[in-house]
C-alpha cells in the first residue's frame, strides 16, 4: 500500500495491486456491519445523492416507531450546487413528503464535511434538549467506518448503530463483498481507508 502523504485525499485514489491480507484489512477498516435496532435518534449524514429507496426505508422505519427523532445534516454538495438548497433541507422535505412529521425532524444545515456534520449537530441537539443514549446513523456502506469513528469522537459512551446503503459510481456499486474487483470502487474504498488513517492520526475521529 502507498505511503500516506500530507495532501488532500481525492474521492478516488489510484490503487496499486493489493494482497488478500491488505484487502481484508481495508475491508474491516472501511465497512461496518449494519445493525437493525431502535434508537433515540436517527442521524443522517450529508450526501451528494438521494436515493428514493433509502428515503422510503427511513420513512417506513420512523412509522414503525424505530426512532422518535431524525436529524438531517449538510449544506453543500452536488445537490446544493444544482438547487441552491442545503442538502439537509432537501432531505427534510423529501422525508416530510413521505409521511415523516416535520416536528420530529431536526435540521443542521451548515456542515460541509463529515466531521462538521457531527460537530455542528451538537448545538442543534442541545437547543432541543436532546441527549440521546442510542444513535442510529444512516450513510453509504463504504463511508460507514469513518462515520462511526466520527460519531464516536463526540459520543464516547452512546450506543451507535449503522444503517447503510450501497452507493454506485459509473454503474458500479461499492459493496463490502467485491469492492476490490472494480477500478472505481477500489479507488473509492481506498480513498476512505486513507482518510480514516489520516484523520485518526490528526485526532479528528476516534480510534477503534
Amino acid at each position: 500500500m502507498s505511503d500516506l502523504k500530507n495532501k488532500p485525499i481525492p474521492r478516488e485514489v489510484v490503487v496499486e495491486d493489493l494482497s488478500p491480507e491488505e484487502i481484508e484489512h481495508i475491508t474491516q477498516t472501511v465497512f461496518i456491519a449494519p445493525e437493525s435496532q431502535p434508537a433515540d435518534l436517527l442521524f443522517i449524514f450529508g450526501t451528494s445523492t438521494l436515493d428514493n429507496e433509502v428515503l422510503e426505508f427511513v420513512a417506513r422505519d420512523y412509522q414503525q416507531g424505530r426512532f422518535p427523532k431524525v436529524l438531517v445534516t449538510g449544506l453543500s454538495g452536488r445537490l446544493y450546487s444544482e438547487t441552491g438548497k442545503p442538502v439537509a433541507h432537501i432531505m427534510r422535505d423529501e422525508l416530510i413528503a413521505r409521511g415523516v412529521p416535520s416536528e420530529v425532524i431536526l435540521v443542521q444545515d451548515k456542515s460541509t464535511n463529515t466531521l462538521e456534520d457531527v460537530a455542528f449537530s451538537l448545538d442543534v441537539l442541545e437547543k432541543h434538549d436532546i441527549s440521546p443514549e442510542s444513535i442510529a446513523f444512516l450513510c453509504k456502506a463504504h463511508h460507514s467506518g469513518r462515520c462511526l469513528r466520527t460519531l464516536r469522537k463526540f459520543f464516547p459512551s452512546q450506543i451507535l448503530s449503522p444503517i447503510t446503503y450501497l452507493a454506485a459510481y459509473d454503474g458500479v456499486e461499492v459493496s463490502k463483498e467485491d469492492w476490490y474487483q472494480h477500478e472505481v470502487s477500489r479507488g473509492r474504498v481506498y480513498g476512505e481507508y486513507l482518510r480514516i488513517i489520516a484523520y485518526s492520526k490528526r485526532g479528528d475521529i476516534a480510534h477503534l
